[in-house]
């Protein structure tokens, strides 16, 4: 899995968490997460996910050209990958887009519920 994560502001806090990468793993021990910030993105994003199933997790995909252009550059290489959006859904790509409206703790819980279909 890949988290992309945009900048931080007044209203999220530094401290506040977001992603799915715990309930996931939790879900469907084994999973590895990387997480991006601007400008350190590789060119292939997805790379390291190898033929596992690649999810790319996003929030506010819409607001962030790096991130668009990054999930675009994962896409290429990996059409199949699922894009989950934590933030406001404006902008749906991938073949796959699941989103949740919001990047609190249970959205990225209800998330990886819904990708592995297993509960607590």
């Amino acid at each position: 899995m890949v988290e992309f994560e945009p900048p931080r502001n007044i209203a999220i806090g530094a401290e506040t968490p977001w992603g799915i990468g715990e309930p996931l793993d939790e879900l469907l021990p084994g999973t590895s997460t990387v997480r991006y910030a601007e400008p350190d993105v590789p060119a292939d994003p997805g790379a390291q996910a190898g033929e596992r199933p690649l999810v790319l997790v996003v929030r506010d995909l819409h607001r962030h050209d790096w991130m668009r252009a990054a999930v675009r550059r994962a896409l290429a290489a990996r059409p199949d990958a699922v894009v989950v959006e934590l933030g406001v859904p404006e902008l749906v790509t991938g073949a796959a887009h699941l989103a949740t409206h919001g990047a609190t703790r249970a959205s990225g819980r209800a998330a990886a519920e819904a990708l592995t279909g297993r509960t607590r």
